[in-house]
């Protein structure tokens, strides 16, 4: 088996789809400007290994995708995270490849399917974790495969699923600190290395909370090109959708500077409102996305780059302030709660950066790090409070963060949007309108009310006795009526994963059109 490139400057910088025939030994791959490209791999992304060598699939700690020769086939390689995915479907005798779900459907001539109402069911679904998942999507012409966290070969023996390899056993603070401490730190050699076409500068983000915190009181001693921070988050009681959102100071530049890093760029949790010209990009990445936090990152950052995030960073919660509901979430198969940060792959792609969240990194040991922070040995940075992460306070505090300047009040600044979703932008938000009745998904009567749909979900959702008061009481009084727990139905929740389908199929006839002129 070979690797035959084919560069494309109209794709994003990071994309790439690989072609495997089986009656050749060949594996043809269109690319972006920033791929790095090699006789025997190919990769967007960093990992714990010599760059130079090639073997990023002999390491649990990869983030990004790529591809190795081995043998007689290819090894196309996922991230370590549950963020991003290998995309793949089989035609006959053709396997198809990407780290796109758009440029994957461009190269095979298919799209999303209007009429599939389960998208949002089916990425939810990441949530249980990297057995459980659903991994086909249905399409106009059938289906595509999404892999999560494994790696697949395709070659002579057929095409395999293959598990990365397990992090070790940790007993102890030590041992886990030290397998986060040297993973970063090969991690970093390798975005840096010399022998990359280009090397990968990196940022990070921080907050005032306890995960970012910890992945920078690790990787700040490695030199940071910059650190992001979101001056404010969110501050309940009401959407993203509502002008007037309530927000709190989340402002991490604090933090960033008592470990040493003296760029720091701030950025405005808001910014979709006064511009969002790349919010198709949001909306492709995965259906409800809460990352329009991140929005500006583009615009400072230095392609091509590694972001480093605080995703996953649940795990480091206490039994009693957090686990004891979620016991469930105590096992090996990288479990989630919620999709923040899982929407930015397309915007990624087209960016040039790669999230690394490095919670991730040795997660699949959660029952040995949730016996690590419930051990005598972390009583000196338990807070017994609801807010309580011993793990990550004292990586911040052994790395010089002083005990009160971080991880005092859980604060997130992820952007939620009312729902059903419909686009922030006049342009896109028309498109979206008149695909929903051209699909008869909406009669165009309906689409005008909108506005009234979302605010009514929107009521219920938030309702209290503080908030939308007259809600909350008519609940209250059905709850008593009924004698069991009501909650409030969601107007519309079949089209919860139709903005998706549309801002994907809108990048597969964009993506389709820079192969054909290519």
């Amino acid at each position: 088996m070979r690797l035959e490139y084919s560069a494309n400057s109209e794709l994003p910088s990071l994309a790439w789809l690989a072609s495997v025939r089986s009656s050749d030994a060949v594996c043809s791959v269109v690319h972006g400007a920033l791929v790095e490209t090699r006789a025997t791999f190919f990769c967007e992304g960093a990992w714990a290994g010599a760059f130079s060598a090639g073997e990023l699939a002999r390491t649990e700690i990869v983030f990004g995708t790529g591809a190795v020769i081995e043998d007689a086939g290819v090894l196309f390689v996922s991230s370590l995270a549950t963020t991003d995915y290998l995309y793949y479907r089989v035609n006959d005798a053709l396997v198809m490849v990407s780290n796109s779900l758009a440029l994957l459907l461009a190269g095979s001539d298919d799209a999303l399917d209007p009429q599939c109402l389960s998208y949002a069911a089916i990425n939810n679904s990441i949530m249980a974790g990297i057995v459980a998942y659903e991994r086909y999507l249905p399409t106009s012409r059938g289906q595509v495969m999404r892999l999560m966290h494994s790696n697949l070969r395709v070659g002579e023996d057929g095409i395999v699923e293959v598990p990365k390899p397990e992090p070790p056993p940790f007993a102890t603070f030590g041992a886990y600190a030290e397998y986060l401490r040297n993973g970063y730190a090969a991690l970093a050699a390798n975005a840096r290395d010399a022998s990359r076409k280009q090397r990968l500068r990196i940022f990070s983000t921080q907050s005032r909370g306890y995960d970012t915190t910890a992945i920078n009181g690790i990787a700040a001693r490695h030199g940071l090109d910059g650190i992001f921070t979101i001056r404010t988050g969110k501050g309940g009681g009401s959407t993203a959708s509502n002008p007037d959102e309530h927000e709190v100071d989340d402002d991490g530049t604090e933090i960033a500077l008592a470990l040493g890093v003296d760029r720091i760029i701030g950025l405005e949790r808001r910014a979709f409102a006064r511009e969002f010209n790349d919010e198709l990009y949001f909306h492709a990445s995965i259906h409800e996305c809460q990352d329009a936090n991140l929005k500006q990152v583009a615009d400072h950052i230095s392609a091509p780059a590694l972001l480093l995030t605080g995703t996953l960073g649940e795990l480091w919660y206490t039994f009693a302030s957090w686990y004891y509901e979620r016991q469930d979430l105590i096992s090996p198969d990288l479990k989630r709660v919620d999709l923040g940060g899982h929407g930015l792959t397309e915007v990624r792609l087209r960016a040039g950066y790669i999230q690394a969240a490095l919670p991730f990194i040795g997660a699949r040991r959660r029952a040995d790090i949730c016996a690590i922070t419930e051990s005598h040995e972390l009583d000196p940075w338990r807070l017994g409070t609801s807010y309580d992460r011993p793990i990550p306070r004292r990586l911040g505090e052994e790395a010089g963060v002083e005990r009160a300047s971080f991880g005092q009040v859980k604060v997130g600044s992820v952007v939620e949007f009312a729902v059903p979703q419909f686009p922030q932008g006049r342009e896109l938000r028309a498109g979206y309108f008149a695909f929903l009745t051209k699909e008869g998904l909406l009669a165009p009567w309906q689409v005008r009310l909108f506005p009234v749909v979302q605010a009514i979900n929107e009521a219920v959702w938030f309702a209290s006795p503080t908030n939308y008061r007259p809600v909350y009481y008519a609940m209250r009084l059905a709850r008593k009526l009924a004698r069991r727990e009501v909650s409030g139905p969601v107007i519309w929740n079949r089209l919860r994963g139709s903005l998706f389908c549309f801002a994907v199929n809108e990048c597969v006839g964009e993506y389709r059109q820079a192969l054909e002129r290519h």
